[in-house]
């Protein structure tokens, strides 16, 4: 991770405000997009793939699978997707 330019409280700090791009619910696994701060005054999108577990109706706990900066040609936008080549 940190060859991408991002460590694990970066990661941490954009679930916190992010925001569920895509439920993968058959896997319990979801896709979030958020940001983090690669400077005091420049943000990065960063998305983070977790698996999660739910016994209680809620969210119990989470595993990080995968964090990347999207890119093109996969991704148009930070929230759209691209072509896949």
């Amino acid at each position: 991770m940190l060859s991408e330019g991002f460590c694990e409280d970066e990661i941490l700090e954009a679930i916190e405000d992010g925001n569920v791009l895509e439920m993968y619910e058959e896997e319990f696994r979801c896709l979030i997009e958020g940001q983090f701060h690669l400077s005091e005054n420049i943000k990065e999108h960063l998305h983070i793939v977790v698996d999660y577990w739910s016994e209680s109706g809620q969210i119990d706990s989470v595993d990080i699978v995968t964090a990347y900066i999207p890119h093109r040609p996969f991704w148009e936008t930070p929230y759209k997707r691209g072509l896949k080549q």
